[in-house]
């Protein structure tokens, strides 16, 4: 009737232990929030930091401030962006810009050469 044997469901049966895989999941997500986290904070802080103790150093208002602020928010995006690319399927941009060339130079070398297929075939 049934060629399976007994101790095998399709789907799994309710009675046989699966292996949790959440703890290790949750912890890998803690480690990524954590990093985004310090790869967020650090370039802008330590901007604003550095700046403030130039500001002091050399006697100016908030330009050493403001000027490493901006720098900080930056790299922090610059380190989401890697982060982004890192953990997910995109690639990165100047690859894709790199491809966007290749194909719109090959197409105009292509239409360039249509273009003088035409102008003979017209020519004869």
């Amino acid at each position: 009737m049934n060629d399976k044997p007994a101790e095998t469901c399709d789907p799994p049966c309710p009675t046989q232990q699966q292996p949790e895989e959440k703890p290790d999941n949750f912890w890998r997500l803690v480690a990524r929030a954590t990093t985004l986290g310090w790869d967020l904070v650090v370039p802008i802080v330590g901007g604003v930091l550095l700046g403030r103790y130039l500001d002091d150093t050399f006697d100016k208002e908030f330009t050493w401030t403001l000027s490493l602020l901006l720098g900080g928010v930056a790299v922090a995006f610059n380190n989401l962006y890697a982060m982004y690319i890192e953990h997910s399927d995109a690639e990165p941009l100047a690859t894709r810009i790199r491809k966007k060339h290749q194909k719109g130079s090959n197409k105009g070398s292509k239409e360039g050469e249509d273009h003088a297929e035409n102008q003979q075939t017209k020519n004869e």
